[in-house]
């Protein structure tokens, strides 16, 4: 896994513009270094590290020669400086080069014939706790469908689910259940564990070892896999019978068993921690997400595993930390294992040993199963060990500084962005159960680790040296960094002080305020900073400075590539900010302040920052001496964000010629709203990706007005806009685009249904009504009509009473929130739509419309993966 993100961090330096002024030389010879590396074949840890540290030394002479070719002195020293640094990587890359040379190794090959292999038996005598409703459900959908001809197709019945969730033993309780073993009969069951690296081959002659009962015959194990899958499929055809699958990996692992073991008549029931897999299996007759155990099953599993037959011990501690894992199975047996034969002194120390780190390991098996590249996004997320939410745009840029991802990145398609890249990612990672997601019409907002599968990701990053977390809640004695370069400080009750010698290798700090707890400020850590002299990335959140100012020494550290606020109290941004010439991501979302305080930010502190490619504005600031925001002086810019008309120079935007994504805001100017639109359209066939507009408080009294508003809707430009003001009617929907996305419409206090009008959009996908958007007390949505509708708000319609949906319309509709609509008191007549959506929320609704919704889905034995209600 080094090996592999030090070849992706040489391949993006080979192309950095710095390598370019370098030499051709340079390119070449960081190219050659990634070649031997790759065929570098060792599992000794200290070579992989010390690769991995001289990657870091060619990075340092790289951009150390870059501040020097900014320097005024430079045009005088460039032939030296130019030599430096081409020796300084030759020198480097001739060491690395040595490293992979010398080594010779044959582990990859005996790791492969060690895992190919099958296990078949289960764990006999395992404990089996609060799964019979679950083995029920499923029993009873293999009985209903083992009398179907054996003429159709095979049918199947995955089960999925994280580690630990007890799949296994789901499976084998349902195999060896009498009432299975006498519907198919011990000749017709199969029940086969799979594990890495299996092929067709072997899987055919295990299964072939099952039916004969003994070890396979001779004159089977040369023969073609052709031949053995006939006999494989003869076999099965002669019964109906049932095959277990445990441990399916991977579709293309699925694919290829399929293509052997899927005869006409069987029923497959498999386990999978990989939920894509589960739902890419076209013959699924039933889908089964592994449920946790309730807190009383657990409970009572952890109490026959520690006391079996015997007496319980109540005690508070143990019921924290059987609580710790999460109705895991898994977890909870490894707790007891750990506790089984321990007095009560000696839990309380396991307690404080941290024991839920401990029990996260049942989750490794799943990491295991990760490929090296899903392994290094998966522990790069154990930075936002307690973030709730990790956007996707905030990654792509870590990612792509860190050079993990690049737009040239193999195996996906061209023009694909760095973001779109990152969202392929983290699907991967959430398809196999490792993360969380959050979705808005199919594009991930944002991702978090969840529970163990977080505590488990947090041990692998620092037991990696990948990632050091560092907790000033607890008093520390000393910090040992090991050899890594990332950093995280979580802010608490105590000081901390860095020597500079292991400060000076620090690549990543994070410095993050906990929600939770006392906080003091760390004078120490934070007069430290300029120290810090490596780094490329400084990561503040939720961070109050001291009266509102940055500490001393940011502007020195000359390598800074991402700087960012997000969530602090920033009183200035101070302009020698503009010193860092390296940075390309800068976010200033400060913390917004309703008395007014909000960040002051000079009008020209952005002048020099050339090289700034992403630029963050807070929602709300302030500029001086009546000036606005000068924006002419990002030549490289291509993300704008929180742009706000009355602010900024909207005429600079011309000037921006790489600008790819801009989110806009103008209020009450007609004349600012027709110059952002202006340079929206011009701009839409020229590489602007991403925009869209905020109109507030633009009431549309004025005939200039409305033809502005109309202007906007004829054009589709952008096609995300947000609009508040009155504006009574609507166009008729042929004067309306068709490229728009998403529309939020707030006040504007429409005298007619609008539905009829925006159901017609064709790739409409969110919609948004809110605070009085339309002023009658029916709506109606058309058959056919929202054909591409996927998410849907209706909140403080106060005079929406009904609402009538009917048959076919909506059909992609994913996402519902209702809220605050009191005269809602009924459901919509045409409920059917409800059944389809992956989240419904309902707040602050009156109880008789909540009551009524729950009723109905209770009724039909089926609420929304996500049912809220508050």
């Amino acid at each position: 896994m080094e090996k592999l993100a030090a070849t992706m961090k040489l391949e993006q330096l080979a192309l950095a513009k710095e390598t370019q002024l370098i030499g051709s030389k340079a390119y070449e010879e960081i190219m050659e270094t990634v070649h031997c590396i790759k065929n570098l074949e060792t599992t000794d840890r200290e070579q992989v590290n010390e690769i991995e540290e001289h990657v870091y030394r060619v990075e340092n002479a790289i951009q150390t020669y870059g501040v020097r070719s900014r320097s005024n002195l430079f045009l005088n020293r460039h032939g030296a400086a130019q030599k430096k640094a081409m020796t300084d990587i030759t020198s480097l890359c001739r060491v690395m080069k040595g490293i992979a040379l010398l080594q010779k190794s044959n582990n990859n090959q005996q790791l492969m014939r060690q895992n190919n292999k099958f296990v078949y038996n289960h764990e006999d005598g395992a404990v089996v706790v609060g799964m019979e409703d679950e083995k029920e459900e499923i029993i009873q959908v293999l009985l209903l469908n083992s009398q179907v001809s054996s003429e159709v197709d095979f049918q199947a019945v995955p089960i999925w689910g994280r580690s630990g969730m007890g799949k296994s033993t789901l499976v084998n309780e349902i195999y060896n259940d009498p009432r299975i073993v006498k519907e198919f009969g011990h000749p017709h069951l199969v029940n086969i564990r799979l594990s890495e690296n299996i092929n067709a081959h072997d899987a055919l002659q295990h299964v072939f070892e099952l039916f004969e009962g003994s070890r396979i015959d001779d004159k089977y194990v040369d023969m073609s896999t052709t031949s053995l899958e006939d006999c494989v499929r003869q076999h099965l055809e002669m019964s109906r019978t049932l095959i277990v699958l445990q441990g399916v990996g991977s579709i293309d692992d699925w694919r290829m068993l399929r293509s052997v073991l899927g005869a006409k008549g069987c029923i497959i029931l498999i386990t999978t921690r990989a939920r894509q897999v589960a739902e890419s299996i076209t013959q699924a007759i039933h889908i089964h997400e592994k449920r946790p155990l309730t807190e009383e099953n657990s409970w009572k599993l952890f109490k026959e595993m520690v006391w079996p037959g015997g007496a319980e011990i109540q005690s508070e501690i143990l019921e924290r930390m059987v609580k710790l894992c999460e109705g895991i199975p898994g977890a909870i047996i490894a707790l007891a294992k750990q506790l089984a034969g321990k007095n009560a002194s000696e839990w309380e120390i396991t307690e404080q040993k941290n024991a839920r780190r401990d029990v996260s390991q049942v989750m490794a098996p799943s990491y295991a199963e990760l490929l090296d590249d899903q392994k290094l996004y998966f522990l790069y997320l154990g930075q936002f060990r307690e973030d709730s939410q990790i956007e996707p745009e905030k990654l792509s840029h870590l990612w792509e500084i860190e050079g993990l991802i690049s737009s040239s990145s193999k195996g996906h398609e061209s023009g694909m962005t760095l973001l779109d890249i990152t969202q392929e990612r983290l699907k991967v990672l959430a398809q196999k159960g490792m993360i969380d997601v959050r979705r808005i019409i199919d594009v991930i907002k944002s991702c978090h680790l969840v529970g163990l599968m977080g505590d488990m990701c947090l041990s692998k990053a620092e037991e990696t040296d990948f990632l050091k977390v560092m907790d000033l809640s607890n008093q520390l004695a000393s910090f040992s960094f090991g050899r890594t370069r990332r950093v995280v400080i979580y802010l608490g009750k105590y000081d901390a002080e860095i020597k500079p010698e292991l400060a000076s290798n620090i690549w990543s700090l994070r410095i993050i305020r906990s929600v939770v707890g006392e906080f003091a400020w760390p004078s120490t850590l934070m007069s430290n900073i300029k120290e810090f002299k490596s780094l490329r990335i400084l990561d503040f959140g939720r961070v109050d400075f001291p009266r509102g100012e940055l500490p001393k020494g940011i502007s020195d550290l000359q390598f800074l590539r991402y700087l960012s606020f997000e969530g602090c109290f920033l009183a200035k941004l101070h302009s020698s900010i503009s010193n860092l010439s390296y940075l390309q991501v800068l976010d200033l979302r400060t913390q917004y302040k309703e008395n007014g305080n909000n960040t002051i930010i000079p009008y020209n502190v952005f002048q020099k920052m050339a090289r700034l490619q992403h630029l963050y504005l807070p929602l709300v600031f302030q500029l001086q001496n009546g000036k606005k925001l000068r924006l002419d002086g990002l030549a490289e810019l291509q993300t704008l964000k929180n742009l706000n008309s009355k602010l900024c120079e909207i005429r600079h935007l011309f000037k921006l010629k790489k600008l790819r994504n801009l989110d806009a805001k103008v209020e009450v100017c007609v004349e600012d709203l027709n110059l952002i639109t202006d340079f929206m359209k011009s701009r839409s066939d020229k590489g602007l990706r991403r925009c869209s507009l905020e109109v507030k408080n633009f009431d549309c009294y004025s005939d200039t007005k409305h033809s502005a508003f109309r202007e906007i809707l004829n054009s589709g430009v952008p096609p995300i806009v947000s609009f508040e003001g009155y504006i009574k009617t609507l166009p008729p929907y042929f004067d309306i685009s068709q490229n728009f996305t998403e529309i939020v419409l707030r006040s504007t206090q429409l005298e007619e249904d609008p539905m009829p009008t925006l159901e017609k959009l064709n790739n409409l996908r969110l919609l948004v009504l809110e605070d009085d958007a339309f002023k009658v007390n029916q709506m109606v949505c058309s058959a056919s009509g929202f054909q591409e509708l996927k998410h849907l708000e209706l909140s403080r319609l106060f005079s929406f009473e009904k609402w009538r949906v009917e048959i076919s319309a909506m059909p992609l509709l994913s996402h519902l929130k209702i809220e605050y609509c009191n005269e809602l008191v009924t459901l919509p007549d045409g409920s059917e739509f409800l059944d389809s959506l992956q989240e419904f929320k309902m707040i602050k609704m009156p109880e008789s419309f909540t009551q009524k919704v729950t009723e109905r889905y209770d009724h039909n034995h089926k609420r929304p993966p996500s049912f809220i209600v508050l």
